[in-house]
C-alpha cells in the first residue's frame, strides 16, 4: 500500500515537473500541460477518423473549396501554423461548430446560413483556431488528469475510502466547467486578434454572438408555446446567461471598427445552401412530410411542429405528441399470412396497459397500396383522461427496398387532437414517381429586398410554416424587429 502510495507520488512529481517545462503557444507563459504536441496531434486525428465515420460531410465541392481556403488563410496567421490543419464542414441542420486538438475544425451546415457575411464566418473560425492555438482542450484535459491522480491518492489515503467512476466523472465535469467561460473570453480575444491581422472588421465575431443569443431567444419563444424545454445553440449560448451579453459587450470594444466585411460575396456563395433536414432524411413543405428515398407522404396539421431525429420523426403541440418510427418486416412472415392488424395486436403491450384502457376505435387503413390498421384506446384515472392511438401501414410492394412498417403512437390529451390528426393517417401514402424524380428539400434563396417586400408578407409564402417570420428575421439577422435596406441581398427558404 505504502509503495503504491510512494508510487503515485512521485508520478505527481514527475508530470508536474514535465507540465512546467510546456509553455503556451498563444502568451508564451508557462503552461500546465500533460500532454505533448505529438499526443495532442495524434489524439486530433483519432477523433477525426470517428467523426468521418459517424457523420455526412457535406458535398459542396464550390462552397468546402471556400471554407477550407479561408480556414487555412487564418490558421497561417495564427499562433500555431504549423499544424496540419484540417477544416470541414458536416452535413446537418445543427447550428454549432466545434474543434478538437491538433489542428482540426468542425462546422454543422446549418451554422454556415446563419451568417450574414464573410467576416463573420472568418470570427467564428478564428474563435475555433484560438481553441486550438491556445491549447484549451489539451489544458482541461491536463486537469482532469491531475484531478483523477489527486482523487486516487485521497482515496487511497483514507481506510476504506473510494471514489465511484460517477463520482469521479461529475467532479471532472465540474472542474472543466468551471474553466469553459474564462476558455470562451479567451478565445473571443484571439479571435479578434487574427480578425485584425486578416483585414477583417474586429466587431464581426460579436454580430454573429448577437445573432446566435437572437436564435436563443427565438427557441425560448417557440418552446414556450410547444410546451417542451430549450435546446442549447452554439456553445450552449443562452440569452438568459449574463457572460452572453459581456461577451458580446468584450467583442464590441475593438481598436478598430474598420475592416472588410464581404458581405454579397458571403450570401452569394451559401446561396443553394440546403436548410433544414436534407432529402435523404426527409423534409417538409408546406406542412407535408416528404421521404423520397422511401418514397412516402403526409400532412403535419397546422400548428404542430416536427422534429426530424435519425430513428424517429416527433410531431408536437402542447402536451401532445405523435411518434413515427419504422421497422423492416420479414417477407415470409407477410407471404404467411401477416396483416397490420397481427403486427399491433403482437406488439402492444396487452398485460398492463389493456387492463386499465378502454378500447374506443379499430378500423382497417388502406391508402394507395398500402394496408393498415388502428387502435384508439382511452386511459382514465382519478387525475385525468388521455388518449392513445396506435396506427401501423405495411410498405411491402417496393422490390428495391426492404419490406417495412410505419407506426405511429399518438398521445393526447383531448380527444379533438386526435380528430386533427386524424389528416395524418388520411394523407399517409407512397409517392408518385413524378414525384420523387421532382423531390427537393428546403434550400437559402438569396434575393434582392426590393420595395414593398417586407419579412411577413415573405412569411406569407414561406414553407416555414407556423414560425416563418421569426425564422426569416433571423437568417439575416434581425431578430426581432429588424428590416433590410433596400437593395440589399437577404437570404429567403425555398
Amino acid at each position: 500500500m505504502l509503495k503504491t502510495y510512494n508510487s503515485r507520488i512521485s508520478f505527481l512529481i514527475l508530470i508536474t515537473f514535465l507540465a512546467s517545462c510546456a509553455k503556451n503557444p498563444v502568451s508564451g507563459m508557462p503552461d500546465f500541460v500533460t500532454i505533448t504536441e505529438q499526443q495532442e496531434v495524434d489524439m486530433g486525428r483519432a477523433y477525426h477518423r470517428e467523426i468521418l465515420k459517424n457523420s455526412k460531410v457535406l458535398k459542396n465541392k464550390e462552397l468546402t473549396k471556400y471554407y477550407k481556403e479561408l480556414g487555412e488563410k487564418i490558421a497561417s496567421s495564427s499562433h500555431r501554423p504549423n499544424l496540419d490543419w484540417k477544416f470541414t464542414i458536416i452535413d446537418n441542420p445543427t447550428l454549432n461548430a466545434f474543434a478538437t486538438p491538433g489542428g482540426y475544425v468542425y462546422f454543422y451546415r446549418g451554422l454556415l446560413a446563419h451568417f450574414n457575411s464573410e467576416a463573420e464566418l472568418a470570427g467564428v473560425l478564428s474563435h475555433e483556431i484560438a481553441h486550438i492555438t491556445a491549447r484549451h482542450a489539451v489544458r482541461g484535459m491536463s486537469a482532469a488528469q491531475v484531478t483523477n491522480l489527486l482523487i486516487g491518492l485521497a482515496a487511497s489515503n483514507v481506510p476504506g475510502g473510494s471514489i465511484s467512476n460517477s463520482g469521479f466523472n461529475l467532479l471532472n465535469q465540474l472542474a472543466n466547467k468551471g474553466y469553459s467561460r474564462k476558455y470562451e473570453s479567451e478565445a473571443d480575444e484571439i479571435a479578434k486578434e487574427y480578425l485584425g491581422r486578416n483585414g477583417y472588421n474586429q466587431d464581426a465575431m460579436a454580430k454573429f454572438l448577437q445573432t446566435m443569443k437572437s436564435a436563443d431567444d427565438l427557441e425560448n419563444e417557440i418552446a414556450k408555446k410547444e410546451g417542451r424545454t430549450v435546446s442549447a445553440g452554439y456553445h450552449n449560448i443562452f440569452s438568459t446567461h449574463p457572460s452572453t451579453e459581456n461577451r458580446i459587450e468584450a467583442m464590441n470594444q475593438t481598436e478598430s471598427m474598420t475592416g472588410k466585411k464581404n458581405k454579397d460575396e458571403f450570401l452569394k456563395m451559401i446561396d443553394g445552401l440546403p436548410y433544414g433536414t436534407s432529402d435523404e432524411e426527409g423534409y417538409v413543405r408546406y406542412n407535408t412530410f416528404y421521404h423520397p428515398f422511401f418514397a412516402i407522404k403526409f400532412t403535419i396539421p397546422k400548428g404542430w411542429d416536427l422534429k426530424n431525429l435519425p430513428d424517429r420523426l416527433i410531431i408536437t403541440k402542447n402536451k401532445s405528441e405523435i411518434i413515427l418510427m419504422s421497422d423492416n418486416l420479414l417477407r415470409d412472415d407477410i407471404d404467411n399470412g401477416l396483416t397490420p392488424k397481427d403486427y399491433l395486436d403482437q406488439n402492444i403491450d396487452k398485460t398492463s396497459f389493456l387492463s386499465s384502457n378502454k378500447l374506443v376505435e379499430q378500423k382497417p387503413l388502406n391508402k394507395n397500396k398500402m394496408t393498415g390498421y388502428t387502435y384508439l384506446y382511452k386511459t382514465s384515472s382519478m387525475i385525468d383522461i388521455t388518449y392513445t392511438r396506435y396506427s401501423v401501414f405495411f410498405d411491402i410492394d417496393q422490390e428495391d427496398k426492404k419490406p417495412k412498417a410505419w407506426i405511429f403512437i399518438k398521445k393526447f390529451r383531448e380527444i379533438n387532437d386526435d380528430n386533427i390528426t386524424k389528416v395524418i393517417d388520411e394523407s399517409f401514402q407512397k409517392m408518385t414517381e413524378e414525384e420523387i424524380s421532382k423531390s427537393k428539400g428546403l434550400t437559402i434563396k438569396v434575393i434582392r429586398f426590393r420595395e414593398g417586400m417586407s419579412y411577413k408578407k415573405l412569411a406569407d409564402n414561406s414553407p416555414l410554416g407556423r414560425y416563418a417570420e421569426g425564422k426569416l428575421r433571423l437568417l439575416n439577422g434581425h431578430y426581432p424587429k429588424g428590416k433590410p435596406e433596400i437593395g440589399s441581398l437577404i437570404k429567403i427558404v425555398e
